[in-house]
Formats: C-alpha cells, sequence, structure tokens
C-alpha cells in the first residue's frame, strides 16, 4: 500500500527540490556569465588589436607621404614647413637649415596614431655592411672584441659570402666550409638586408655572444662609408672608435641645440678627432631610410627599408624590403608638430 508521507515531510522535501532547483539554475547562470564575460573580454581584446592594426596602417600612410611632400633640413623631415612643391621652388634654392619641427632621422621614438610609436633612421648614420672598406664594421667589432683573430674571421666570411669567386680568404669561408656546417650556401652578392648577416658563417654565434650589439639599429645593407653626425642613433655613438659615452653625449646635446653643418663646426663644437676621412662626411639627410613600426609596450616591431625616388614618375619612395624585429626598451615618444598626428577627437553620435 502507498503510503503519502505526512504534511511536514512533504514540505521538507518540496524544500530541498527548490533549493537544488535554484542552485542548478545560479550554477548555470554563473557558467553563463562567465561565458558572456570571457565573449566580451575577447570582443574587446579584438577590436582593441584591429583598432591598433588600423593606426599602424594610418602612421605608416602618414610618414610615407610626409617623405613624398615634405622637404628635409639638416635637423630631418619637415612637417610644419611649406610641402616641397613650395619651398624654394620660385627661386631654385636648396634650403637645409633648420625650421623647426622636424623629425629626426638618428632613430628617435615617436607618437604615432593611438597607441602606434615610429621612428626614422637615415642608413648614412650606421655602419654599412656592403662597403668596400668597411673600416667603421671593423672599427665597431674591435670595440666589442679585442681579438683581432676574431674581427678578421667575421670580415674574411662577410667578404667571401659578398663575393661571385670560389677563391676562400685565409679566414674565410666558401661552399665547401658552408656545407660542411650543414649551412645554406652563400648568396655570392651583396647583403639586401642588415639580419641577412647572421646567414653569414661566424655571426650568428658572435652577435649571440655579444647582447649589448645592436644589429637592427646600427648595421645596414648600404655600400657607401658616409658618416653624417647628425644622424647616428645615440646607442651607436658610444661605440664608435674615438669615443666614449661622455663624448657621445656631447654630440647629442650639440646637434639637438642646432644640427651639425660642416665638418670644421662638427670637431670645433665637440672637440673629437674620429677616424673619419673628410670626404666621408655628410651634414645633409640621404636617400636611404628606415622607417620603424610598434605598438606601445610590444617586444616586436616591423622595419621598412625606403629609397627615396623623387625623380620617379610614378613614386616619391620604393619600400625595398619589410621585415619584424625584436624591440628593445624604448624611451618615451616624441610628440610630432602639426595636425598629422594629433590624437584622435572622442567620438560623437
Amino acid at each position: 500500500m502507498n503510503r503519502q508521507l505526512p504534511p511536514r515531510a512533504q514540505r521538507g522535501f518540496a524544500l530541498m527540490l527548490a533549493l537544488g532547483a535554484m542552485v542548478v539554475v545560479l550554477s548555470l547562470a554563473a557558467a553563463l556569465d562567465a561565458y558572456v564575460s570571457a565573449r566580451v573580454q575577447q570582443a574587446t581584446l579584438i577590436r582593441a588589436r584591429l583598432q591598433d592594426s588600423l593606426d599602424a596602417y594610418s602612421t605608416r600612410a602618414t610618414v610615407l607621404f610626409l617623405l613624398g611632400t615634405q622637404r628635409f633640413t639638416r635637423a630631418g623631415l619637415t612637417t610644419t614647413e611649406e610641402p616641397l612643391a613650395e619651398a624654394g621652388e620660385a627661386t631654385g634654392e636648396l634650403r637645409i637649415d633648420p625650421v623647426g619641427g622636424e623629425i629626426a632621422l638618428d632613430g628617435s621614438p615617436y607618437a604615432g596614431m593611438g597607441r602606434v610609436r615610429f621612428s626614422l633612421q637615415d642608413e648614412a648614420g650606421m655602419v654599412a655592411l656592403n662597403s668596400q672598406t668597411p673600416e667603421r664594421l671593423e672599427g665597431l667589432l674591435g670595440r666589442f672584441d679585442d681579438a683581432e683573430a676574431s674581427v678578421a674571421a667575421l670580415l674574411d666570411t662577410l667578404a667571401d659570402y659578398r663575393d661571385s669567386n670560389s677563391v676562400r680568404r685565409l679566414n674565410g669561408a666558401e661552399r665547401e666550409e658552408y656545407a660542411a656546417a650543414g649551412l645554406a650556401p652563400p648568396s655570392d652578392r651583396n647583403l639586401r638586408s642588415a639580419p641577412e648577416i647572421t646567414q653569414v658563417m661566424g655571426w650568428r654565434e658572435w652577435i649571440a655572444a655579444h647582447p649589448a650589439f645592436r644589429l637592427h639599429e646600427w648595421l645596414s645593407p648600404g655600400r657607401s662609408e658616409a658618416f653624417n653626425p647628425n644622424v647616428v642613433p645615440a646607442s651607436l655613438l658610444e661605440w664608435l672608435p674615438g669615443l666614449d659615452p661622455a663624448r657621445a653625449e656631447r654630440i647629442v646635446d650639440e646637434r639637438n641645440r642646432e644640427p651639425f653643418r660642416s665638418e670644421p663646426d662638427f670637431k670645433a663644437r665637440v672637440d673629437v678627432e674620429l677616424p673619419v676621412a673628410g670626404d666621408q662626411y655628410r651634414f645633409f639627410p640621404s636617400d636611404t631610410l628606415r622607417l620603424t613600426l610598434w605598438t606601445e609596450g610590444s617586444a616586436h616591431a616591423e622595419m621598412l627599408a625606403i629609397q627615396s625616388t623623387p625623380l620617379d614618375l610614378q613614386l616619391p619612395w620604393q619600400i625595398d624590403s619589410v621585415y619584424s624585429l625584436s624591440l628593445p626598451p624604448q624611451d618615451l615618444p616624441n610628440e610630432v608638430p602639426g595636425q598629422y598626428f594629433s590624437p584622435r577627437a572622442p567620438a560623437t553620435r
């Protein structure tokens, strides 16, 4: 026979069912809340990344626009002066004195759109890897490594990597040595980018053993030994033969106050004698630049090697290479004068 539970027991059982149902509902609600929160967080992150990508694209396009329309002075790329088409066009004058507000070409960081940062580096301030007479490269390596045999080996393997013959230099390496080491053969041409130096036998290991050596900031695939003290990266100056941190700081202070205008002006103001021939000095920007872009807080950046081609009928510049690189800690960015990189106005409804 079926027996009914006493009223008090029935009420207790109903309460237990209600509590159980409540626990299930609350658990489902908590799970749903966690799911929604995760999706909202994911959407916010995607939106932030998309905005950073748009800001990077806008910053890159704006800098390229400036490179194609603004003129250069000894201080760098103008941003507030009249465009190139109006600057001295009527008289044919080459106006190179600073006008104020220039973007420096020494790798200094600047604020772009949003959280994006950028820098411009004139390759005339870097050490050329494809020079026929690499005295500056040899001197730089010697500041990090006092073993002459080690430096000689690096220079010989670089020369063998670049030349088209199969004659091995005393401390160099040709295809046989690369094959024995399990490495890709030398290209037998000039380097096309600075990172390619790590493909040269011995260089990758040497750079890894000298972490203070800044490959991307200091080396370029250039051929000229031209030296422009107005654009040498501050981090490189103190490592150049004939300089030390105190002299390097003095050069930076002097060029920030007034960019150097000539070899006598440079030597008189900083009182240093560098192993640089008189015909190697330059005091006006060259036609090869590096544009580096990164997002605030990021450890990686995008680098564009740019060749200025003002006489080209299609584009006033061409991009020779693009690659990603690791980014050392950056100083606080400078603000670019003018309207080009002004903060975005808040959206209105």
